[in-house]
Order: structure tokens, then C-alpha cells, then sequence
């Protein structure tokens, strides 16, 4: 079998780099490697108290959910008796995320465009729409702050805001990488991208976002094929507008070099065939 064929391979791995390198080398592939994040764990006690003295008071008129990596977290932390606590509250949600809350037996009300994600745009829009000034609103943010403008305008219309940062954005110390990767991608470089968390795909569309790169980015990723460790991962993935082509089983990082280098130069190969 020729595996990879020498085709270019781009990880996002940052805390088994060496041994993801390693396998793509021996399945055949050119191993680009750019680590894209560093941990950074928040504590959300003071946020969910506060949240909780809301929602046990009636004082929540809107929750948004933005994504769905964000709400399963959200979830999970907000516990069985949060979660009943909830269904009694409007809820706002991207499409991914809704599928969540549905999952949670929760009922939400689309988002600006019902894409899969939404962007702050969307959320300013329905937040504006559908609450009256003096009425609270909660949002979960999930690898940025709300920014200023957003909420400087809702707070002009007498919305009061308060919001649940369930995960912060942390590029790697050392980001030369990542800026290449991203480089290299938009000029046509890597051919297949290995995702093994939905947290590296996440990052790597900030980073572009930094570069104002994200358009020619997101143009590069469709070329490529996407290999996803596992249905989180994939979810993840889809939330943020990434395609996954592929999915590993079991969900480990061998499995998904291997499944990686078995079937993503065929992929390629049959997509060529389309466009002669």
C-alpha cells in the first residue's frame, strides 16, 4: 500500500507532536506540524453561581448558545436539576447547537441565519428583536470574548448582558508555526489536514482571523481533505463550517493517521477526476 504517497499532511497536535510527526512520516505523508494552542483552564464557579442566582430568581430572559462545543460544555456544568431550571427560559441557538439542547430535552429558537454556527452579528440582531430594554440576556462564549461593539450596542438599547466564558482562546507561545501553516494552506500547500480536537480546528480559523487570512482560509480548507479523530471532534468541526471527509474508529491518533493514509489520496485523486 502507498499510504500517504508523499502527499503534504498538516497536524494542529500540540501535545504529541513529535509522535503525530512520526506516524505521518511512516504512513508515507510529508509531516507539517504546527502546534496551535496552549491550555488555559478558566474557573467558572463565579459565572455559574451568578447565573444560577439569576435563573432561580427569573431574572434570565434570553440564554444564547452560540455553538455546540460550547453548549454540551455548558450542559455539563449546569448539571440535571440546571438543565430543568432551564426549559422554563427562552433559549437562542445555532443549528449544531440546538441539536444539543434538543438531545437535553431543551426547546431553541434559531439564530440569525440558522447556519451552524453564529456570528456576534446574528446575535446582536435577535438579541435586539426579541428583548425589551431592562431585560437580561446570558450568552456562552466559547474561545472569545463578546466583542466591544456588541456590547456597547446592547447596552445602548437597555439590555442588561452577562456572559459565561466557558473557554479562552491560548495560542501557543512559539505562534510562527501556525502563521506558516496558515500561509502555506492559502498558497495551496497541504493537501490533508488532521484534526484530532475540535479546539485545533477552532484556533486555526482565529489565527487566520488574525491574519486576515479567514475567507482565503476557509477557500483552502475546501480543497483539502479533513480527517476528524472522532464524533466530537467532527461536531466541532461542522459547528465552525469545516467539512469533515473522514472519521476515525477507534478514536485514537494512530487510527486516524492510518484511515488518514488509506483513503485521502483516492479522495483527492477522485476530486481531481471531477474538475479535468
Amino acid at each position: 500500500m502507498e499510504w500517504f504517497e508523499g502527499l503534504q499532511v498538516l497536524s494542529l497536535e500540540s501535545r504529541r507532536t513529535e509522535e503525530m510527526e512520526r506516524l505521518i512520516r511512516a504512513h508515507g505523508g510529508q509531516a507539517v506540524m504546527a502546534p496551535s494552542m496552549r491550555e488555559q483552564k478558566l474557573d467558572l464557579s463565579g459565572a455559574l453561581s451568578g447565573f444560577g442566582q439569576a435563573l432561580a430568581a427569573g431574572d434570565l430572559h434570553a440564554v444564547v448558545c452560540p455553538g455546540a462545543a460550547a453548549t454540551r460544555m455548558f450542559l455539563r456544568e449546569l448539571g440535571d436539576s440546571g438543565v430543568l431550571a432551564l426549559s422554563g427560559v427562552p433559549l437562542f441557538a445555532g443549528r449544531a447547537a440546538r441539536a444539543v439542547l434538543a438531545e437535553a430535552g431543551l426547546h431553541a429558537r434559531p439564530l440569525g441565519h440558522d447556519q451552524l454556527g453564529s456570528d456576534w452579528d446574528d446575535i446582536q440582531a435577535t438579541l435586539l428583536r426579541v428583548l425589551e430594554p431592562g431585560q437580561h440576556a446570558a450568552l456562552l462564549e466559547y474561545g472569545e470574548a463578546m466583542p466591544a461593539l456588541t456590547a456597547r450596542e446592547l447596552s445602548y438599547a437597555g439590555l442588561r448582558l452577562s456572559s459565561l466564558p466557558l473557554y479562552r482562546c491560548a495560542f501557543p507561545t512559539d505562534s510562527a508555526p501556525l502563521a506558516q501553516a496558515v500561509r502555506d494552506c492559502v498558497l495551496g500547500g497541504p493537501d490533508v489536514l488532521l484534526l484530532s480536537s475540535g479546539i485545533q480546528a477552532l484556533h486555526f480559523l482565529k489565527y487566520a482571523e488574525r491574519m486576515k487570512l479567514l475567507a482565503e482560509t476557509r477557500a483552502a480548507l475546501s480543497r483539502m481533505v479533513v480527517v476528524s479523530i472522532g464524533p466530537a471532534c467532527s461536531e466541532a468541526a461542522a459547528d465552525l463550517g469545516i467539512p469533515v471527509h473522514l472519521e476515525a474508529s477507534p478514536y485514537k491518533m494512530d487510527a486516524l493517521v492510518r484511515l488518514a493514509a488509506a483513503q485521502a489520496p483516492a479522495l483527492l485523486r477522485g476530486r481531481l477526476r471531477k474538475t479535468a
